[in-house]
């Protein structure tokens, strides 16, 4: 009777953000890792290593993994957990160890899909142990009797943080996904200019923000199956401007997904392949280079390239200050002069900006940067701005939103503390709300 009192599993079925184990139970971790590690343990056990976002140490803790719908997967009974916001802090990297070793990432499922996913470890514990440690376990981790289905365990899904488990690797090439806030996917396309584009968790999905070039969209697809897990694809393209490192894989993507393509209106024209508009916000590249280039095509060529890629049908105009399609909590900010209809995307709660070219993290304004890709947070080239003045606008009005994380159109995106100042520092307005930068403070890589 001792015994049962105090070896039941733990209690983890309260209100809390965070529910610690009791003592005794965290003090067999030094047990638990070499059992998990050296695969003595259930064969569903492993140990799960991740870096201390304040320590920089490998941490390791036994886990379980669990199995549904082809994917695995891991389950924060605890909720806020140090291991789930080591996680975060780093960006999903993690290693698994189980008599050998694997790199993964680990892709934080959205509310709403984590109920099958409980019920599905309630499952394995049944098949495991028994129908009467599976209500046991029902009992203590989620405060419910019996075997609850999904449906009972949605109304307790958001106490309990779920992971898919993802190879490194996502067979996308070069591709670099990173979590740089809960919710928001960097994927680095690479390349000279080091363009990014971004997954941002909505209400029932994913969106893509930005589309890179017309030549990344089997690699944007690609990256986009191995973050968000098979079978799941975004449920619109939102474009910052209409660019081709930006938009250039819209068409495509837009096809195969069957999805909507959001952009300001005064975009839409060019996403058209209406010329005139073209040439009256051209850039300065644009009349020497691609001006020339399209006027030599004659008429009839000319308007069969721009025809191949209009976003034609799936195209949707999307407003400043009005919501976001599916995206509670975050707002359209327009920040002209890049392009006539640029715009950006900023969550107030945390303070994300999602920049487009407004504000890069890359020297592209220097040749010598260019080449040996230097990062450097400036506004955007001057050699592709329709119009530099309110471009300039455009970075004062994001200064003074005094963003947290900045996700640059090109370069790293930027998570430390000394991000508003060096925004502002961009604008030329100092803050009194951001710490100052020390010469030697560098943007972190999730």
């Amino acid at each position: 009777m001792t015994a049962r009192r105090w070896l039941h599993p733990q209690d983890y079925s309260g209100v809390a953000s965070y529910r610690p184990p009791a003592r005794w139970y965290r003090r067999l971790n030094p047990i638990g890792v070499p059992l998990t590690t050296w695969g003595l343990a259930p064969r569903d056990a492993v140990t799960l290593e991740v870096r201390g976002r304040r320590s920089g140490r490998p941490r390791r803790i036994p886990i379980l993994v669990t199995r549904h719908e082809g994917a695995d997967y891991l389950v924060a009974l605890a909720g806020e957990s140090q291991w789930v916001r080591n996680v975060r802090a780093a960006g999903g990297a993690a290693v698994l160890r189980r008599r050998g070793t694997r790199k993964v990432r680990l892709v934080e499922l959205p509310v709403p899909e984590r109920a099958p996913v409980l019920a599905a470890y309630l499952e394995a514990g049944r098949r495991r142990s028994g129908e009467a440690a599976a209500r046991e376990q029902a009992r203590w981790y989620f405060g419910l009797e019996g075997l609850p289905t999904p449906e009972r365990l949605a109304d307790l899904a958001p106490r309990y943080p779920v992971f898919r488990i993802a190879d490194a690797a996502p067979g996308a090439g070069d591709l670099r996904v990173r979590e740089i806030a809960p919710g928001v996917l960097c994927v680095g396309l690479g390349g000279r200019t080091q363009t990014n584009v971004y997954l941002v968790r909505t209400a029932t999905g994913w969106l893509l923000v930005d589309a890179g070039w017309a030549g990344d969209a089997d690699r944007i697809d690609a990256a986009t199956k191995g973050a968000l897990g098979p079978g799941r694809q975004p449920e619109a393209i939102l474009l910052t401007h209409v660019h081709p490192d930006h938009s250039g894989a819209a068409r495509e993507l837009a096809g195969r997904w069957t999805c909507p393509v959001y952009l300001h209106p005064a975009e839409l024209p060019i996403a058209n392949g209406e010329f005139d508009v073209m040439r009256r916000t051209a850039s300065p590249l644009d009349r020497w280079a691609v001006l020339p280039v399209m006027r030599a095509m004659g008429r009839h060529r000319r308007e069969a390239v721009l025809a191949r890629n209009a976003l034609g049908e799936a195209a949707r105009t999307l407003y400043p200050g009005a919501p976001v399609p599916g995206l509670p909590g975050w707002e359209v900010v327009a920040t002209p002069g890049h392009t006539p209809g640029h715009v950006s995307l900023f969550r107030t709660a945390d303070r994300v900006l999602i920049s487009g070219d407004a504000l890069v993290n890359l020297r592209l304004n220097s040749v010598r940067g260019l080449l040996l890709q230097q990062p450097g947070l400036t506004g955007p080239p001057w050699y592709s701005t329709w119009n530099p003045a309110a471009a300039g606008a455009s970075i004062q009005h994001l200064a003074a939103l005094h963003p947290r994380v900045l996700g640059p159109g090109h370069g790293h995106p930027l998570t430390g503390p000394d991000t508003p100042h060096r925004v502002d520092d961009v604008a030329g307005a100092p803050s009194a709300h951001a710490p100052r930068r020390t010469p030697d403070s560098e943007e972190r890589l999730l």
